[in-house]
C-alpha cells in the first residue's frame, strides 16, 4: 500500500522532456526529469485515497466475519459496499449473533433462575379486591379456569381448557403461535400470569430456557426484547441486552414470548415498523420462535387478512367463566374471605338474573366486583343490584361504590368535613382527569408519567385513593443510570387499573366538550365513529350521558356501523328513544347462535320497544 503511494506520487511528479507523463517509463522505475510540485501533491492525495479505500475494505471484511454486530442494522440508512445481500437461508434468523455476543451456558442458567425469581415476586399473587390493590392473594388459591374456544375452524367452535394449550409433557400444543382474543376484563392478563407462574414453579414448559411475559402497555417504541428482559433481571446479573438478544436469536426453539395486550400497543402489524415487537408478531423476525399474543377482538383482522399470519397462528377466543367455573370462583372468593355463607346467595342471584349472568358474570373483573359489592352491601343494596342489566349500569354502580368507600374512610379520619363533601371531591377529581383518560384512549395509551398530571396533581392523588388510578414509583436500574438525568432516578408511572375504568371516565370529558365547544365535539365524534369497534366500550358508556349526546352518537352509528353494533349501544342506553332511533334504520332482527348474550338481550329489547319483527 505504501509502495503504491510512492509510485503514484513519483509518477505525477516526473515530466519527460517531451512534456508528457510516460506510464511505461514510470513503471520501469526510471525517474529522470524535473519534479513538478503540483503534480506531486495531486499524486499524494490520490494515493492516500486509494490506500484508505483498501483499508476500509479490509476492516469491513474483518468486522463482517468476526464482529457483525458492529455493522449498521437493517433500516439504518447506510449500506457499506462490502455488505453482501442476505441469502435465503438467513431469512429465518435474520442475522445470527456471534458466540462472543451471546450468553455463556452459566449466564443462561443465571438468567433463567433470575427470571423465575422475578415471576415468583410479580406473578405469585393477584388482586382479590379490584378496588384495593394491596389486597392480594396467591394465584393458586383463586385462579379458576377460563372458557377457551378454538376458532381456527370457523364452521364450528371447539371448547378447550388451559391444559389443552399444552401437551402431556407440558409443552405448547396446537401450534407455535397463538392469538388469544377476548373482551376487556375477560381474563387474558391473568391467563398470561398463570403461564409465567406455572413455568417458574416447574409445572410446564420446562424444555424452554426463557418464558418472557411482556405487557405491551409498558413497552415503548424501539425497544429490543433484550432491553425489555434486562429490566426483569436484578442489578447483579451481568447479562447485557445485546447478549440477551444474541442468545434469543441463536436459540429461538428454547424461547416462548407472550405479548399481552396488543390492543394497547400503537403499531399496526401491516405497516413496516421500527418496533421489534411488531416485527416479531408480524413474522418478520423470530419466525421459528414460540409466540403468544393477547388482544381485544378489534385487532384480530390484522392477522386474518395476511395469509402468512392466518396460517401461522392458532386463533383462541377467551369467553371468561362458564356457569360451572363461575360457581367455583365465587366459592373460592368467599372461602378466602371466610364468609362462605354469602357464596350461595350470590350464586342464586346470578342464576335467577339471566342478564347479569350472561353479560357480566363471565367477566372475571365483573365477577370480582360483584363478589366485593355483595360482601359490602346491605340487603336493600343487594336488591337494587339485582335490577341492573347493562354494562353501564353495573360499572356506574362500581364507581359510585368506590367513591362512597373513599368518602366513608375520609369522613371517619377527619370529622370536620362530612361525607357528602368527600363525595363531591371524588366526583370533581374524576372529572378533572377525564381529559387525560380520553387523550390516552385516542393515542392507545393506558400508562402515563406523573408529569402529565401536573395541572391536576391533587385530583390524581384523590383518584389514587378512590381506586380509579394507581401509581407506581420505581428506582431506575443502575445499568441505565448513565443514560438519565440524576434528578430523575425515581420513575413514576400512573395508570388505570383496567382499560374499562379509563373508558368509563373518558366519557365525562366528551360531555364537557359537547357543552362548551361544539366544533371540537364534532371532530371528536367523527374520530370515535370512524373506529367504532375499537371504542366499543367507550360508546357503551357514553349512553349514560345526557339524552341529546347519546341520540347524536346513535344517529352517527346508524350511518356507519353494522346493525347489531347499533343494537348493542341502544341496549346500553336502555331507553325507548334510543331503541326507536335504531328501529328507524332497521325493522327486522335475527337471533343467531354465534351472537353474544349482550347482543341477544339487545335484540329482545329492540323487538319489545319497536314491535319489530324478530326472525329467530
Amino acid at each position: 500500500m505504501l509502495i503504491n503511494i510512492i509510485f503514484i506520487c513519483k509518477y505525477f511528479s516526473l515530466k519527460r522532456s517531451n512534456g508528457r507523463y510516460d506510464v511505461l517509463f514510470f513503471f520501469k522505475y526510471q525517474f529522470p526529469g524535473k519534479r513538478n510540485n503540483v503534480g506531486f501533491i495531486v499524486g499524494l492525495v490520490i494515493g492516500v485515497s486509494v490506500a484508505v479505500f483498501f483499508l476500509f475494505v479490509l476492516v469491513g471484511k474483518f468486522l463482517q466475519k468476526y464482529h457483525p454486530h458492529f455493522l449498521p442494522r437493517k433500516g439504518c440508512g447506510w449500506n457499506p459496499c462490502w455488505r453482501r445481500p442476505k441469502r435465503v437461508d438467513e431469512e429465518e434468523t435474520e442475522m445470527l449473533a456471534p458466540l462472543s455476543r451471546s450468553l455463556t451456558k452459566e449466564q443462561v442458567e443465571q438468567c433463567k433462575e433470575d427470571l423465575k425469581a422475578y415471576y415468583r415476586l410479580s406473578r405469585r399473587k393477584v388482586t382479590l379486591d379490584p378496588l384495593n390493590f394491596m389486597d392480594r392473594v396467591n394465584l393458586d388459591d383463586i385462579y379458576t379456569n377460563l372458557s377457551l374456544i378454538d376458532q381456527n375452524d370457523m364452521s364450528k367452535t371447539t371448547p378447550i381448557t388451559y391444559e389443552d394449550l399444552l401437551t402431556n409433557d407440558g409443552n405448547l400444543n396446537l401450534s407455535k403461535r397463538l392469538l388469544i382474543q377476548g373482551e376487556g376484563g375477560v381474563g387474558k392478563t391473568t391467563l398470561c400470569n398463570k403461564i409465567a407462574w406455572d413455568w417458574c414453579q416447574g409445572r410446564i414448559l420446562q424444555d424452554l430456557d426463557m418464558v418472557l411475559v411482556i405487557p405491551l402497555r409498558d413497552v415503548t417504541d424501539g425497544k429490543s426484547i433484550g432491553e425489555i428482559v434486562q429490566k426483569y433481571l436484578p442489578d447483579m446479573n451481568p447479562a447485557t441486552r445485546d447478549q440477551i438478544d444474541g442468545y434469543i436469536i441463536n436459540n429461538l426453539d428454547k424461547i416462548l414470548i407472550v405479548f399481552d395486550g396488543l390492543d394497547e400497543f400503537n403499531w399496526k402489524i401491516e405497516e413496516r415498523s421500527s418496533s421489534e415487537v411488531i416485527r416479531i408478531i408480524g413474522l418478520e423476525n423470530y419466525k421459528s420462535c414460540k409466540v403468544i399474543v393477547t388482544t381485544r377482538p378489534w385487532r384480530r383482522h390484522e392477522f386474518t387478512v395476511v395469509k402468512s399470519l392466518a396460517e401461522a397462528y392458532t386463533f383462541i377466543r377467551v369467553d371468561g367463566f362458564n356457569e360451572d367455573n363461575l360457581t367455583v370462583y365465587i366459592k373460592k372468593y368467599f372461602r378466602i374471605r371466610e364468609k362462605e355463607y354469602l357464596a350461595e346467595s350470590l350464586i342464586t342471584f346470578m342464576e335467577e338474573n339471566d342478564v347479569i349472568q350472561s353479560n357480566m358474570a363471565p367477566f372475571p373483573i365483573y365477577s370480582a366486583m360483584l363478589c366485593l359489592m355483595w360482601e359490602e352491601f346491605s340487603e336493600e343494596e343487594r336488591e337494587e343490584l339485582t335490577k341492573m342489566q347493562t354494562f353501564s349500569e353495573i360499572f356506574g354502580e362500581m364507581i359510585t361504590f368506590l367513591e362512597e368507600h373513599y368518602a366513608s374512610k375520609a369522613g371517619r379520619n377527619l370529622e370536620n368535613q362530612n361525607v357528602v363533601e368527600y363525595l363531591k371531591e371524588a366526583d370533581r377529581a374524576i372529572q378533572d382527569i377525564s381529559q387525560i383518560a380520553l387523550n390516552g384512549l385516542l393515542e392507545n395509551n393506558m400508562t402515563f408519567s406523573e408529569e402529565i398530571f401536573t395541572e391536576c396533581n391533587d385530583a390524581m392523588e384523590i383518584c389514587c385513593r378512590v381506586g380509579v388510578l394507581t401509581i407506581e414509583r420505581d428506582v431506575i436500574n443502575r445499568k441505565r443510570l448513565r443514560n438519565v438525568n440524576i434528578q430523575s432516578l425515581v420513575l413514576s408511572i400512573v395508570s388505570f387499573p383496567h382499560k374499562l375504568f379509563q373508558e368509563y371516565i373518558a366519557r365525562l370529558y366528551i360531555e364537557n366538550v359537547y357543552a362548551n365547544n361544539p366544533a371540537d365535539y364534532s371532530q371528536l365524534k367523527n374520530k370515535l365513529l370512524a373506529h367504532y369497534e375499537q371504542f366499543r366500550y367507550l360508546l357503551y358508556f357514553i349512553s349514560t350521558l345526557r339524552n341529546e349526546i347519546r341520540l347524536d352518537i346513535i344517529d352517527g352509528l346508524t350511518k356507519r356501523a353494522d346493525q347489531y353494533f347499533c343494537v348493542d349501544v341502544a341496549f346500553e342506553c336502555h331507553t325507548e328513544e334510543a331503541a326507536r332511533a335504531v328501529g328507524e334504520r332497521w325493522d327486522e332482527y335475527r337471533l343467531s347462535p354465534d351472537m353474544s348474550e349482550h347482543t341477544k338481550s339487545g335484540v329482545v329489547f329492540m323487538v319489545h320497544c319497536n314491535q319489530a319483527v324478530d326472525i329467530s
